[in-house]
């Protein structure tokens, strides 16, 4: 009797180190897929989630550049940006200036990233919201990608090239995939970054950076002059030097010009 009773207590011991070892292994199986950029829960219900479109949040950093999505580690290169080199998924060497337009979005996908195929799909039937902007697909090079995998994926218009350059996810210092970053090409520095769960998202970060330079372009000082000279007035005109500041204001609704 004492026997059996000794044994059963073995095997409840064997169990719960059974259970506790599937337990610890189902953690790193999570925290692996977490890193990677796999999502996690129910599929059905993050797909609901993003078809939604609920409101990304849009802040911005100690650089003043914005940023979507989780915190983003601090950038050893801040908000510089840095030209692309490498090749095309067909093995031709390919070389992209993100200076020499006014806005390019950088998209750092994967062909093995699970949350990369929707962005995959989205910018192969058009990159919808993304108007006035040039897109550009970059992923890690061929001794990380395998180039027919990625040739595969990549969409047939040519508006919308990919890029297999490792060296450009070191420059930009890109943390996983998929992540994005919208380059100003006149200001050359980096207006937003971070990840999104849709192309309808990135589009947000892309509005969000837009108005921030209409605002720019408006309070410019600089451009002042232009906008004066295309109005007509020129230096010297009467109607930069009013001699009293009732002719500087204009007259009330009924009220007639002249002095009283």
């Amino acid at each position: 009797m004492i026997g059996l009773v000794v044994a059963d207590t073995v095997l409840v011991l064997l169990l719960g180190l059974v259970v506790l070892g599937l337990l610890r292994s189902h953690a790193d199986i999570t925290r692996t897929l977490h890193e990677l950029g796999a999502p996690l829960g129910d599929p059905a219900s993050a797909a609901r989630s993003a078809a939604l479109g609920s409101p990304v949040a849009v802040r911005r950093n100690g650089e003043g550049t914005l940023e979507m999505g989780p915190a983003i580690p601090p950038r050893a290169a801040g908000s510089a940006v840095f030209e692309l080199e490498g090749q095309s998924p067909s093995g031709d060497g390919l070389a992209i200036s993100v200076t020499s337009a006014p806005a390019t979005l950088l998209a750092f996908l994967s062909s093995g990233c699970t949350s990369c195929a929707r962005f995959w799909q989205e910018l192969a039937t058009g990159p919808a919201g993304l108007e006035g902007v040039r897109t550009v697909i970059v992923t890690k090079g061929p001794e990380l990608e395998q180039p027919a995998a990625v040739g595969r994926l990549a969409p047939a218009s040519a508006e919308v090239p990919v890029l297999m350059s490792s060296k450009a996810w070191e420059d930009y210092e890109v943390p996983g995939s998929p992540f994005f970053v919208l380059v100003d090409g006149a200001a050359r520095r980096r207006a937003g970054e971070g990840t999104a769960r849709s192309l309808r998202e990135v589009a947000e970060l892309v509005r969000a950076a837009t108005d921030d330079r209409s605002a720019a372009g408006r309070d410019d000082v600089s451009t002042v002059d232009a906008e004066l000279r295309a109005a007509g007035i020129l230096p010297g005109d009467p109607s930069l030097y009013p001699p009293t500041l009732r002719e500087a204001a204009p007259p009330r609704a009924g009220q007639r010009g002249g002095t009283a």
